[in-house]
């Protein structure tokens, strides 16, 4: 498959995508730390300034997260477009955000497929592709090979 239409596929079937009333990625790290570190006026707050109305302006240092896992469905529905993405372009083995992304797909993860209740069905093509085409355009980690290619056939396949 041709990396250019991967790519693009994500992009149009997430294309306005919002957070909305979604849990960001900096929620999500706060999740993941219990609160430990922020203070009680950060936690009331928590405007961290992230970008929640254009995931094409996410930068990649917000994404470079080991807090995936505490997205909800509709961070996840924001977050996913950069996210696979970013491992099409920065593919790390053994990354927490290549792992998060990867494993976000799976539907044996904890939350099953609860998370992809919101995804269209243009979005759920796209992801089926994604995770069709990953093994052709990056070299996969022996893990991640085996999640994507499971998270494939056990789920997303019927979307292609």
């Amino acid at each position: 498959m041709d990396r250019n239409v991967v790519e693009q596929q994500i992009r149009e079937a997430f294309k306005g995508v919002t957070l909305g009333g979604g849990v960001s990625l900096c929620q999500a790290q706060v999740a993941d730390r219990y609160g430990e570190g922020f203070t009680e006026a950060e936690l009331s707050v928590l405007v961290h300034p992230e970008i929640t109305d254009d995931w094409a302006r996410v930068p990649f240092s917000d994404l470079d997260s080991d807090c995936i896992a505490h997205l909800d469905a509709e961070g996840l529905r924001y977050y996913l477009a950069p996210l696979m993405l970013s491992v099409i372009e920065h593919y790390e083995a053994g990354s927490m955000r290549v792992i998060g992304t990867i494993g976000a797909l799976d539907p044996r993860s904890a939350h099953g497929e609860t998370r992809f209740a919101l995804f269209s069905d243009e979005q759920r093509k796209a992801i089926g592709y994604f995770l069709k085409a990953l093994p052709e355009l990056v070299n996969l980690w022996n893990e991640d090979a085996k999640v994507a290619s499971r998270s494939l056939r056990t789920y997303w396949d019927r979307f292609l």
